[in-house]
């Protein structure tokens, strides 16, 4: 039986409390019952969430529940949004400051991706995890947005996404069993939305791409990305607009059971 999380109310953008956004919600109950893996909560903790970043996939995954662990990041930590009473640290996952077996489980959200050695990684959190590694990984590859029944803006899209890791599921599939590494589940999800609000997820995901092709590497000049968007919020205002982003989800586990 899943252990259902009970959430709190919807967050605010105060600048203070990190906002979840609603079309994530069941996905991220589904990803903590994935990490207790038939446990109780209190044998899921510890908890090693490597590359927490500002924490806020972390609270994501977490609130509401007991779970309570520590963070490492290879940035320096700025401003904390993950749950309170969780420790973050700066260091490298291919060299964890850590004893053998010291956490009960462990994360990675959206982390894979930049991995240089991801084996290597593997190996490492394996060594200090004595439990259920979890990776969610966004498949960047597969982010599109149709509008009147027309995928529009591919060529934007393919910008942000150029260089995405391909046939990402399998790359996390080998690089785990290199490291000696079960692949306990594995799946593809779909999370779709049509609701085009600021604050929203296709309107966060929008920002992203523009602050990434206009502002960081001037892919592109922002009248024609923001024309681009207006397009999309006509159709939404219509009801005739979605967007599509997928998930792969692996549990790894260690050989000897």
């Amino acid at each position: 039986m899943p252990h259902h999380r009970t959430l709190a109310p919807p967050e605010q953008r105060d600048g203070r409390t990190p906002v979840i956004h609603a079309e994530l919600r069941r996905h991220y109950d589904s990803l903590y019952d994935l990490m207790l893996n038939g446990r109780a909560a209190r044998d899921a903790r510890p908890v090693l969430d490597v590359g927490t970043g500002d924490g806020l996939a972390l609270t994501a995954i977490t609130q509401g529940t007991p779970l309570h662990g520590l963070g490492i990041d290879v940035a320096a930590p700025g401003q904390w949004l993950g749950p309170p009473g969780w420790s973050v640290i700066q260091a490298d996952a291919q060299r964890l400051p850590f004893v053998d077996d010291g956490f009960n489980s462990a994360l990675m959200v959206d982390v894979y991706e930049w991995l240089r050695h991801p084996a290597a990684t593997l190996s490492e959190i394996a060594r200090v995890t004595d439990g259920p590694i979890l990776i969610v990984q966004t498949d960047w590859e597969g982010l599109w947005f149709q509008a009147d029944e027309a995928e529009i803006g591919r060529d934007l899209v393919r910008a942000f996404t150029k260089g995405a890791p391909e046939q990402l599921r399998q790359r996390i599939r080998s690089s785990a069993e290199e490291a000696g590494l079960s692949v306990e589940r594995s799946s593809t999800v779909s999370i779709t939305t049509d609701r085009l609000e600021q604050g929203g997820l296709a309107w966060d995901v929008l920002e992203s791409i523009r602050r990434y092709l206009v502002i960081e590497s001037a892919q592109v000049r922002a009248r024609r990305f923001d024309d681009w968007r207006s397009e999309l919020q006509r159709a939404a205002d219509e009801g005739q607009f979605t967007m599509l982003v997928r998930r792969i989800v692996a549990l790894l586990g260690s050989n000897g059971g």
